[in-house]
């Protein structure tokens, strides 16, 4: 028996195979695992990322599932190959390592603490808690694109955060359909429309210190849309986040499925970049 055999490395994935790995798999059927410290991740992390720093690893392995892929990425490799070579001793059925770390993507970042916007939804919370609660996020950002409309004196500026807010009603009309599909005993003392005023919107953000911060931010149409990605990047990381502590599996996949479209309000807005570019 060769010593070398215990270390025998994890597969590497470039930027643009982790890109494409994640558009060929579903949102919650992988793990992306970001082992840095917290103020690293809080600065900058992939969109859904869990976080164990390295050193907590070992004594954490029960918060992940061998059964499913398992992709590690660090600052710039070296901690995570690491991270992906212990994962594989361990068990781990397909473990990666993303090459060159978190500085040689240029993908779907998010920023904030690990527990940030996490307060909004308890684990053991009900599918109809789930919805009314994601359908208040949904509001919240798509009143703060309307105020943002009123807010500009540019004629195409306003058409195009109306047009993002159209973006969120519609998202608002699918949770609407998944409300009126739960049973009346499990919609039971839970409102959709008895929310109130959003307090937060989607990504975590509290509305109206959104509005101070960047309200002057977007001259632009491209930089409206740039605006836009980055607030579907943080909605979307929100969601997989709290599905990853969620107790119950049907709010889980309801999180999960949430994640997933964002996932494609970004690519739509990620084509309408591209359209404005070549313009």
């Amino acid at each position: 028996m060769k010593l070398t055999q215990f270390f025998k490395r994890a597969p590497n994935l470039s930027p643009e195979q982790l890109g494409k790995f994640r558009d060929e798999h579903q949102e919650g059927g992988y793990t992306l695992l970001d082992v840095r410290q917290p103020g690293e991740y809080e600065e900058r992390h992939l969109a859904g990322a869990k976080l164990i720093p390295l050193p907590e690893l070992p004594g954490r392995l029960e918060e992940l599932d061998p059964q499913e892929p398992v992709v590690a990425y660090c600052a710039v490799g070296g901690r995570s190959r690491a991270a992906a070579q212990l994962l594989q001793g361990q068990g781990f059925k397909e473990v990666y390592n993303l090459e060159g770390g978190i500085k040689a993507w240029d993908g779907l970042t998010a920023q904030g603490a690990p527990d940030w916007g996490l307060e909004i939804m308890d684990p053991g919370e009900s599918p109809a808690q789930v919805i009314a609660a994601a359908y208040a996020l949904e509001r919240g950002l798509a009143a703060c694109y309307q105020r943002l409309a009123q807010a500009t004196d540019h004629q195409e500026l306003s058409e195009l955060y109306q047009r993002l807010a159209g973006f969120e009603g519609r998202h608002m009309d699918r949770l609407k359909r998944a409300w009126e599909g739960l049973a009346p005993r499990e919609r039971q003392g839970v409102g959709l429309e008895a929310q109130g005023e959003a307090p937060l919107m989607e990504g975590g953000w509290k509305v109206e210190e959104f509005l101070a911060q960047h309200s002057n931010a977007a001259q632009g149409q491209a930089e409206v849309v740039m605006l836009a990605m980055g607030l579907e990047t943080q909605a979307m990381d929100l969601y997989l986040r709290l599905a990853q502590r969620m107790d119950q599996p049907k709010s889980r996949a309801l999180l999960e499925e949430l994640g997933q479209e964002e996932k494609s309000h970004l690519q739509a807005l990620g084509e309408m970049l591209e359209s404005l570019h070549k313009g």
